[in-house]
């Protein structure tokens, strides 16, 4: 028998719905487990909006999840009424599919929604969202969600309609044309008046680079993205979840004396470590993490700002070759740019021009309610 249940935001209750996937996925060679502890206590925070959580039993069996929620910020600057949808998962089985997501448009509905979209994050980073849709050939690079194929069907079956194609962008490392580059970057440079430099925190200069990184956002921010625009708390808030994936070598900033002009951000592939691990830091997660973050041998860029009146001056391309030699310089071999919403034709153009190729596609879907 398939009953829907409603949970409250504890970890004891969450636990069922956080383990979900290791059921679903321990014979997926190429699904990543998120760290167990970490998504619990992101779970369980008290939200700043509404959200229900989701969890389908056949029986006694945990079957299917998803997260509902309604971002009121989002939605007051965008001038609309749209529920969100997060951490679908579903065995493969279409009635499952259906009786969490008809759960969750239901809440939505009720709630004033008129249109539904998803799968979301959930925070105010741009790293994992969509489903899978194209490019199941590999493990998914460090934030990315993987998912099997009939996620997609049983979305459609639903009732929901693609809404907007977010996509991963695959290069070389030696497919870099960097002698090219190094001819034009001290030209832009000189001419334009900016330098670039590696984003190094220490005790006496976090405050100052967090502000500075919240500066170039807020002024690059397009205002028809369906994300919020990240306040200080916000990126404070982000930096303390992330920071053990940085490296200074591959994140830099673009300065014009003394304001913060651009930004690019990249990872090292903690996928190629955390796979290991199998969602636990306890007992020896920690160990695996720090002896295996030496021979990671991959990247993901996915972060990448310019003010308005500093693009197209060559600043994004020093900061990214910078980047690339700070990337070199710890042994990455390969980078993935992701993802780039389908309607950012600057991000794309940017992206195209270094080298890299398309190779996934992250599709969000909406349904009206």
């Amino acid at each position: 028998m398939i009953r829907v249940e409603i949970l409250e935001p504890t970890r004891s209750a969450l636990r069922p719905f956080v383990m979900l996937p290791f059921s679903l996925y321990k014979e997926e060679a190429n699904w990543v487990a998120p760290l167990i502890g970490d998504q619990l206590k992101a779970l369980c925070e008290k939200p700043k909006n509404p959200r229900r959580f989701f969890l389908v039993y056949d029986n006694e069996k945990p079957v299917a999840r998803v997260m509902a929620g309604i971002d009121l910020k989002l939605n007051a600057r965008l001038k609309r009424k749209d529920g969100f949808l997060s951490l679908f998962e579903c065995a493969p089985k279409p009635d499952y599919a259906r009786a969490v997501l008809d759960a969750a448009c239901t809440y939505l509905k009720e709630a004033g929604m008129e249109r539904v979209i998803g799968p979301s994050a959930i925070g105010v980073d741009d790293f994992s969202k969509g489903l899978l849709v194209q490019g199941y050939d590999g493990r998914p690079v460090l934030f990315n969600p993987y998912n099997p194929p009939y996620y997609a069907q049983y979305f459609e079956k639903c009732g929901f309609t693609k809404h907007r194609d977010h996509y991963a962008y695959f290069m070389h490392m030696d497919e870099f044309d960097a002698a090219r580059v190094e001819e034009i970057i001290p030209r832009a440079k000189k001419r334009f008046g900016f330098r670039v430099e590696h984003v190094e925190f220490n005790k006496n200069n976090e405050e100052r680079l967090l502000r500075d990184i919240v500066r170039v956002i807020q002024e690059a921010f397009p205002l028809d993205w369906e994300l919020n625009v990240p306040s200080y708390e916000d990126i404070v808030k982000e930096f303390k979840l992330i920071r053990r994936y940085y490296r200074p070598e591959m994140t830099t900033m673009a300065y014009a004396g003394n304001r913060p002009i651009g930004l690019v951000v990249a990872f090292p592939d903690y996928n190629q470590v955390l796979k290991g691990m199998k969602g636990r830091l306890l007992p020896f997660g920690w160990l695996r993490f720090w002896l295996g973050k030496g021979k990671i041998n991959g990247a993901r860029c996915n972060m990448q700002f310019v003010v308005p009146e500093y693009q197209n001056k060559g600043v994004n391309m020093a900061m990214f070759h910078a980047a690339y030699q700070g990337a070199k310089s710890i042994g990455i071999k390969w980078v993935e740019g992701s993802t780039v919403d389908e309607t950012n034709a600057t991000s794309i153009n940017n992206t195209e021009k270094v080298g890299s190729h398309l190779y996934r596609i992250y599709r969000q879907y909406e349904k009206q309610l």
